[in-house]
């Protein structure tokens, strides 16, 4: 059922960016799925374990326990993306591991700094949320990033090898 609604909401494209879209819900499955591991992680690491621990950098309180629910999610998210989403058959894993590890690098910084303003420095999130803000923050900062990160992957970290016999050359 999820499949065909899939396949109809790509039918609704234009033909040419049919397969880009095919994968932005894949990567949009994908990152709910890394979405659930870091939801998962950190609050079974601040309710049931009790880490409230932070620390500070640029005047902002960085929380522990989403700085360990985002890097288990960027592990699962870099598997998935490159098996599934954009189904990549290159063997060069450590070369896109580090590359897909820098670009989650710059997002999860600013993950970090989104998750921290949005919990302590803005008072209508804990007005709305309560004791949830830092949940509601943590979406709020993934909704923030996720083009960054569907792009730079798309474009960057999974960008498929010209082939010398597909390319154009004049007669």
């Amino acid at each position: 059922m999820l499949q065909s609604l899939a396949e109809s909401l790509v039918a609704r494209v234009p033909i040419r960016y049919q397969h880009a879209a095919r994968q932005f819900l894949k990567f949009g499955i994908t990152g709910t799925v890394g979405a659930t591991v870091d939801f998962t992680t950190y609050n079974l690491l601040t309710r049931g374990l009790g880490m409230t621990a932070f620390y500070t950098i640029l005047a902002q309180p960085i929380i522990i326990a989403n700085n360990i629910s985002v890097f288990l999610a960027i592990v699962s998210n870099f598997v998935l993306n490159k098996y599934w989403t954009f189904r990549d058959p290159s063997r060069q894993v450590v070369r896109q591991w580090a590359g897909y590890f820098t670009l989650n690098v710059f997002t999860w910084l600013l993950n970090q700094l989104l998750v921290s303003f949005f919990t302590f420095q803005v008072p209508l999130m804990e007005a709305v949320f309560g004791d949830q803000r830092d949940n509601a923050a943590k979406a709020l900062a993934i909704g923030c990033i996720l083009s960054v990160n569907f792009l730079g992957s798309k474009f960057i970290v999974f960008r498929p090898k010209l082939n010398p016999a597909k390319t154009y050359s004049a007669p």
